[in-house]
């Protein structure tokens, strides 16, 4: 029979008890569709991962101790200004700016009338080349007011109007308290930047602590300390951060006499960490989905057995006017690939609205790949011909005069 009539013929065997059909398919529909959804939402979350730390910056790194104890930071070898000095100008490097972080302040708040942590940085005068923060207002830390350690600030949006009680122009310049172990002293707000975790933020207001930015200098005064919290900068290269990383690391261990202390991290080498991370738990969740597909395989094989009991006959008519045994194994082949396949397009179907619904429920696009749907449907043709080959089989090696008395 030729391969046309086979499809032809499977057809209208599957169709024709349509309930049947589906409760066979059923496995196949859900083990397709929890796979394609599960693919989609993990690659909506490397999507996400991405654009996140797209923001963050291309080709960024963070110079630190591999180990920021106590003990360490305050150790000969921990980063100060000198090492800072001494990278500028390091081949490679486009920015490059000294950076001190700490949380121990607080800052009074307008509304509500409270007081909250505000996590200050003490930063250079690159520092918002690095970070490309929107400026709304004002400028930017200067060279000179980091030369002068001028008691001036940069702080958010967000920030501005829980402090001041709006954000406009019309702040800079304004006085803004800091209450650390020195007691309370007043900055001067230079400038305003559009705050990216704003949504946080406001969601968190009791635990978000402002960000306030201050040139580094003034930083270090302020918590009375000479070393740095880390050195960020950014490569002229993003596709050479390895190399450039091992050429900072080197410098650093030549002028500090150490070796193994610093550790040059780049944001591209933590995209592919969280997207490697990302991929494994995708995999093992869809292996773990896949089981399905394995119970709708035998399933399949369970309801292709009862229709070659049930047609029996058929095939003795079939074997009696000239059928060989690989065209009764071709065609019960067909209609266990066809069955599948059926199965793994309603499972395509369902499986994307399932990630799309999933998507809006978790706040992000899911994304369904070419290459997704092409295992999903090369997986339930292959479910077909794996579990259908035993009926098949079973169904080409029937005795042709035993079939025709079979009742």
């Amino acid at each position: 029979m030729p391969i046309g009539e086979n499809i032809k013929s499977a057809f209208k065997n599957v169709l024709s008890n349509k309930m049947r059909t589906f409760l066979t398919m059923l496995g196949i529909i859900i083990g397709i569709a929890s796979v394609i959804a599960i693919f989609s939402i993990g690659n909506g979350s490397q999507s996400e991962i991405e654009e996140q730390f797209d923001s963050l910056g291309v080709g960024r790194m963070t110079v630190s101790l591999r180990s920021n104890s106590s003990r360490q930071l305050y150790s000969s070898n921990a980063l100060t200004l000198d090492d800072y000095e001494l990278l500028v100008g390091t081949e490679g490097i486009k920015y490059i700016s000294p950076t001190y972080s700490s949380s121990n302040c607080y800052v009074k708040l307008l509304d509500p009338k409270e007081t909250n942590t505000a996590s200050i940085t003490g930063v250079g005068v690159e520092y918002y080349d690095i970070m490309s923060p929107t400026l709304l207002y004002g400028s930017y830390i200067t060279e000179t007011q980091v030369d002068e350690k001028s008691k001036v600030v940069v702080i958010t949006n967000t920030t501005a109007n829980k402090v001041f009680g709006y954000c406009s122009a019309d702040l800079i310049g304004e006085k803004i308290s800091l209450k650390s172990w020195k007691g309370s002293q007043k900055y001067t707000v230079v400038g305003i930047v559009n705050d990216d975790s704003e949504s946080a933020s406001s969601q968190y207001a009791d635990e978000y602590p402002e960000s306030i930015v201050m040139p580094i200098t003034t930083a270090q005064r302020l918590f009375n300390q000479k070393w740095l919290s880390n050195i960020t900068l950014t490569a002229e290269d993003p596709d050479n951060t390895d190399e450039l990383a091992e050429r900072i690391i080197a410098i650093l261990d030549e002028y500090h006499g150490t070796s193994e202390i610093y550790n040059c991290e780049s944001t591209t080498a933590q995209l592919e960490a969280m997207n490697q991370v990302t991929g494994t738990v995708t995999l093992l969740i869809s292996g773990v989905a896949a089981i399905s597909l394995v119970v709708g395989g035998i399933g399949v094989m369970n309801i292709m057995m009862v229709t070659v009991t049930e047609r029996t006959r058929e095939i003795g008519i079939r074997k009696s006017i000239g059928a060989k045994n690989r065209d009764i194994m071709l065609q019960f082949v067909v209609e266990a690939i066809i069955l599948t396949f059926m199965g793994g397009i309603m499972g395509i179907i369902v499986g994307w609205a399932a990630g799309m619904i999933a998507g809006r429920i978790l706040g992000m696009a899911s994304v369904v790949s070419a290459g997704s749907i092409i295992l999903a449907v090369s997986i339930s043709a292959a479910i077909g011909i794996i579990f259908g080959v035993y009926p098949a089989r079973k169904a080409s090696l029937l005795d042709p005069i035993e079939a025709l008395r079979y009742e």
